[in-house]
C-alpha cells in the first residue's frame, strides 16, 4: 500500500509532525523532536510507512552514478582551445611587425586590458570555460589519481578513518560508505571492531548505525562481537536497526541475547513489529 505524503485529509497528530518526518529518516532531529516522533510512530502506521519510503528515497540518492564528461566534450574543447592560442599567436605576430622603433628607450605599464573588447571578453570566456571543464575531467579521472596516490603513499588504517568521521563534521552519506568499507573476517582489526561498536551505539543516523551492523557481521568471527550486538540492543530506538540487531543475534545464535529480548518485547514504547520480532527471536534462542 502506498502513503501520499500530501497533507490532505491527515489527522491532527500526523500533520503535527509531518515536517519533522524527513530529518527524523535522516537522524538529524533534536533529542527532544526525535522523542516526540518516535512516540508517535509507535502507535501510526501511515507514518511509519512514510518514515521508510523517506528512508528508501535516501538510499537511491546515494546510489546514483557520478555523471562524467564525455570523450567528445573534451575533443570539442580541445580544439576550441587550439583555435584560440592560434588567434593570439597571429594578433602578438602582427603587432611585433607593426611596430616602430623607438628612439629613446623608455619604460612604459602596459595595461593588461589594452585589447579590443571582442577579444578580452573572448579570453576571459575561454579561461572559465577551462577551468569549468578542467573541474569537471578532474571529476573524472579521479578514481586513476586516487589509486596512483594509494600506491605512492601508505593510506591510514579504516579504523583511523572511521574515528576522525566521529569527530569531525560529516554527512551520514560519507559516514555510510566509510563504515560499509569496513573489512572482512580475514582482515580483522582490533581497532575497526571498536569504532564499528562505537559507531553502532552513537551515531545520530539509523542508517549508518545499520551499516554498522552488517560490518560487524561480517567480522562475526571475532568473540567481541556477539557481546557488543547484545549490549547495544537496549540502547537503540529506531525500529530497523532493533529489528537487525535481533535477526543478527539469531544467526550468531547468541543465547546470551534472550534477557535482552524478553525485556524487549516487553517494552511499551517499541513498536508491536519489534516486539513480535523480539519474541520470535527468543523461541529460536531457548
Amino acid at each position: 500500500m502506498h502513503t501520499s505524503f500530501t497533507s490532505h485529509d491527515l489527522p491532527a497528530s500526523c500533520a503535527a509532525l509531518e515536517d519533522l518526518l524527513p530529518a527524523y529518516a535522516e537522524g538529524e532531529l533534536a533529542p527532544a523532536e526525535q522523542a516526540q516522533v518516535e512516540a508517535h510512530l509507535a502507535t501510526c502506521p501511515a507514518c511509519q510507512e512514510k518514515v521508510a519510503q523517506y528512508r528508501s528515497l535516501t538510499d537511491d540518492l546515494v546510489g546514483l552514478p557520478l555523471a562524467c564528461p564525455t570523450p567528445e566534450m573534451r575533443t570539442d574543447f580541445m580544439a576550441m582551445l587550439q583555435r584560440e592560442k592560434a588567434a593570439l599567436s597571429t594578433e602578438q605576430a602582427a603587432s611585433v611587425v607593426k611596430a616602430e622603433p623607438k628612439i629613446e628607450p623608455q619604460a612604459k605599464v602596459v595595461s593588461m586590458w589594452s585589447r579590443p573588447a571582442t577579444r578580452q571578453w573572448l579570453q576571459i570566456a575561454a579561461s572559465i570555460l577551462l577551468v569549468a571543464v578542467g573541474v569537471v575531467l578532474g571529476l573524472s579521472l579521479r578514481p586513476s589519481t586516487e589509486q596512483l596516490a594509494a600506491n605512492q603513499t601508505r593510506k591510514p588504517s579504516l579504523a583511523t578513518q572511521l574515528a576522525t568521521a566521529a569527530t569531525q563534521p560529516a554527512t551520514a552519506s560519507d559516514r555510510i560508505q566509510l563504515v560499509s568499507n569496513a573489512p572482512a573476517n580475514d582482515q580483522q582489526n582490533d581497532a575497526t571492531v571498536l569504532v564499528l561498536v562505537n559507531t553502532l551505539n552513537t551515531d545520530p543516523n539509523p542508517n549508518v548505525r545499520l551499516a554498522a551492523c552488517e560490518a560487524l557481521y561480517r567480522l562475526r568471527k571475532d568473540p567481541r562481537v556477539g557481546p557488543a550486538l547484545v549490549h547495544s540492543l537496549p540502547l537503540q530506538t529506531d525500529p530497523n536497526v532493533q529489528i537487525t540487531l535481533i535477526e543478527l543475534l539469531v544467526e550468531l545464535r547468541t543465547p546470551e541475547a534472550v534477557p535482552q529480548l524478553e525485556r524487549l518485547a516487553q517494552r511499551r514504547d517499541a513498536l508491536p513489529v519489534v516486539r513480535q520480532q523480539a519474541e520470535q527471536g527468543i523461541g529460536l534462542l531457548i
